[in-house]
């Protein structure tokens, strides 16, 4: 029998809603966690971890003697992403000194400074020494920060820990956002473009500049291999813990919210198992969609994702099947449709398209202009290749994308570890504006920003606070 008085109702089909769960379970705390397939991160969010991801989730399996987390490394799978800034390909993912090497290798102004800098790795000890370094670094910084209880620290924290044989590569790079005046055309074009992509792709903010502890992340996260995580069944996993140490689950959508005086006071479920009346809720994923609630409005625009799948009259050339590739150009960023990722399978191309978020747009409306974009980036980036559509299926996921246009945000040293919490409103009338007092959100609204780990500390600090 599901209890109806709970301390925490936590929405959201994401393994964040169950670190989150868990934490409060073993304080002591009644939680359900519900999967309301209407509110939720997408793939971007929870798909894909770098190696100061994996780190801080082996630091959490540890602390709390979580096999799921400390075992991380058996839900991943490696793989490469080709990313292409205009015609130029960069492929990242490997081991660090391989991504490192296509970095100065395709921006050699940008990544490598022959005068003051040494690693041109063309010995085995200066690979093997990268290789360590970086790995340890980020064992390390994940675990100082996974301990680290003050927010206002974490910045300090995280560049005092970059060993010095890495910290001459990332001044290097960080200096090119106070000097681009100085730059080429095209080389400004490529940094800005780079910049953009890599950040959208790996911390869901759409810039061309960022704070120093942003570049950080950024930095090393290009640095990084990238791991693809079987994600569903690390949820099964720590569905299961969180069950047995008492926690309840529905995988069913809210029906009827009551408000009273800016709280939350009751809910019912498809189910007809009653009024639950919660002293807390949580929502933790991109943005709430056919539910009486809405997000605070903030300065920044936001972007959401067209998840679009062609099917194709003849198998895709070998060579680009299982690739993950991603896109941009110069001419692209400010725009509307400013880049998006393509996964090639036998003989189809299922394509991720940043949007600018608007109201009521209609697939229906964007359809055919949205099919000829791709089909010219297509040819543009592969004009070998022949491809003949013969079906095209859309849907908007529930990714989101924050805009930033602080320009001067390299000046900053802060980046998003401090607690920002968008509040969550009733919207059950028009002109109705009231914040609930007993709701909380959690995901890229709140300024995330460094995606998936900037949620993980964010998740980690609430876990023990609330």
């Amino acid at each position: 029998m599901l209890n109806r008085n709970l301390d925490y109702a936590l929405v959201g089909h994401n393994f964040f809603a169950f670190l989150l769960s868990i934490g409060l379970l073993n304080r002591g705390k009644k939680v359900l966690v519900l999967d309301d397939d209407r509110f939720n991160y997408g793939d971007f969010f929870t798909n894909s971890l770098t190696s100061l991801d994996v780190e801080f989730i082996k630091a959490w399996g540890e602390s709390m003697d979580l096999a799921p987390l400390r075992n991380i490394e058996s839900y991943l799978s490696p793989g490469k992403v080709y990313f292409y800034v205009g015609k130029k390909q960069v492929v990242l993912g490997d081991v660090p000194h391989r991504n490192f090497r296509e970095l100065c290798r395709k921006f050699p102004s940008l990544f490598y400074d022959a005068q003051k800098l040494s690693g041109t790795f063309s010995h085995e000890n200066e690979i093997i020494s990268f290789d360590s370094v970086y790995n340890d670094f980020c064992q390390k910084v994940s675990a100082l920060l996974f301990n680290e209880k003050s927010a206002g620290k974490m910045s300090l924290l995280f560049e005092n820990s970059i060993p010095e044989d890495l910290k001459g590569h990332f001044n290097h790079f960080f200096s090119h956002f106070s000097q681009k005046e100085g730059m080429i055309e095209q080389e400004l074009y490529d940094f800005n473009a780079l910049v953009f992509m890599m950040r959208g792709f790996f911390q869901n903010r759409l810039s061309i500049t960022g704070s120093k502890s942003e570049i950080m992340h950024l930095f090393f996260s290009l640095v990084s291999p990238y791991y693809k995580l079987d994600h569903e069944r690390l949820i099964a996993d720590l569905l299961s813990h969180h069950l047995a140490i008492g926690g309840e689950f529905k995988k069913l959508n809210l029906q009827d919210l009551k408000f009273q005086s800016g709280l939350v006071k009751s809910f019912e479920l498809e189910s007809f198992d009653g009024l639950i009346k919660p002293q807390k809720m949580a929502f933790i994923g991109g943005y709430p969609v056919g539910l009486p609630i809405k997000l605070q409005a903030t300065q920044s625009a936001s972007y959401n994702c067209l998840n679009t799948v062609f099917h194709f009259k003849d198998e895709v050339p070998k060579l680009l099947q299982g690739k993950k590739c991603v896109f941009t150009s110069p001419i692209k960023i400010g725009t509307e449709r400013p880049f998006w990722e393509v996964y090639f399978d036998e003989k189809t191309a299922t394509f991720n398209m940043i949007m600018a978020k608007k109201e009521g747009t209609k697939i229906d409306f964007i359809r055919e202009r949205v099919k000829s974009i791709l089909m010219d980036d297509l040819n543009f980036l592969f004009p070998e290749y022949t491809f003949e559509l013969v079906d095209t299926k859309m849907k908007f996921t529930l990714d989101v994308f924050i805009e930033d246009k602080d320009y001067s945000a390299y000046k900053r040293t802060e980046a998003g570890f401090r607690k920002k919490i968008t509040g969550v409103l009733e919207d059950t009338a028009p002109f109705l504006i009231s914040r609930l007092k007993n709701v909380l959100y959690f995901g890229p609204y709140n300024e995330d920003s460094l995606g998936t780990f900037s949620s993980l500390i964010e998740i980690k600090r609430w876990q023990e606070s609330l």
